[in-house]
């Protein structure tokens, strides 16, 4: 237990350390937007304060993209998926199937059909395409979590009783609801970060010359420096291992010592 609330700090520690970065990003770095560009082209030549600002810029700018995409998700595939228990019963097939469809293919090839009519230059495919993906995973977790919760004993004795469905929303069905869907958004996050850094290494992620941590990976290379190299493929390990650790610690069950000394207590 100490050992993983430990590790439950550490992880946290690391997410708001990487959050203050990217908040506080453009006092870190300083510079123009011109000069961000000019720093992702030039990283395999780069040394010391010329890196450490490329991985500043590259920290907000794949924390601005994956929590965009989690939060549009997150809000879409909600009502989404509260609509497939509460709407017309044709909503429930619709989304299955729009689910298996998307699901056929792959992250890159959607980002890339998106980027064919985007005038943003990959910011807007991007964000559309990780918003999907997002969106519709979170709203086939939402109906299943609100189909489990509403057959529930609890919602069961409260409508036997008389209670309105907003109360009982309120009291059994959101709770229920809500620590599954954060391990969700939690985990996705770290797919979401995996992904696009594996997106911008091909270059289908962010324009080129916009700092990154998979736009580094490509501008430095395989015969690159090993600072930049070691820092971004860092990055990526450390904040995709925090998102997924966190994730999969509310997903789990609590433990029988903590069942025991909740009875106990």
């Amino acid at each position: 237990m100490r050992r993983a609330g430990l590790a439950r700090k550490l992880a946290l520690a690391l997410l708001a350390a990487l959050l203050l970065v990217g908040l506080f990003s453009d006092w870190i770095a300083g510079g123009s937007g011109h000069f961000a560009l000019q720093l992702q082209a030039g990283l395999a030549e780069a040394r010391g304060a010329e890196v450490l600002r490329w991985w500043v810029l590259a920290t907000r700018n794949v924390l601005s993209v994956s929590a965009t995409a989690t939060l549009l998700g997150a809000l879409l595939g909600s009502a989404l998926g509260a609509l497939a228990i509460y709407g017309s019963g044709g909503l429930t097939g619709a989304l299955s199937r729009l689910v298996g469809f998307t699901g056929a293919f792959p992250g890159l090839l959607l980002v890339g059909l998106f980027r064919l009519g985007d005038p943003s230059r990959g910011v807007l495919a991007l964000l559309a395409a990780l918003s999907l993906l997002r969106t519709l995973e979170i709203a086939q977790l939402v109906r299943a979590e609100l189909s489990s919760a509403l057959l529930g004993e609890y919602v069961e004795a409260s409508r036997a009783l008389g209670a309105s469905r907003r109360w009982q929303l309120r009291a059994h069905v959101v709770p229920r609801v809500a620590r599954p869907l954060l391990a969700n958004l939690l985990q996705g996050g770290c797919g979401l970060i995996g992904l696009e850094a594996a997106l911008s290494f091909v270059g289908l992620g962010l324009p080129e010359g916009v700092p990154s941590w998979g736009g580094g990976l490509a501008a430095v290379g395989a015969a690159g420096p090993w600072p930049p190299l070691a820092l971004a493929a860092a990055s990526i390990g450390a904040t995709c291992a925090a998102l997924y650790w966190l994730g999969a610690h509310l997903a789990a069950p609590p433990s029988s010592a903590g069942r025991n000394a909740a009875v106990a207590g």
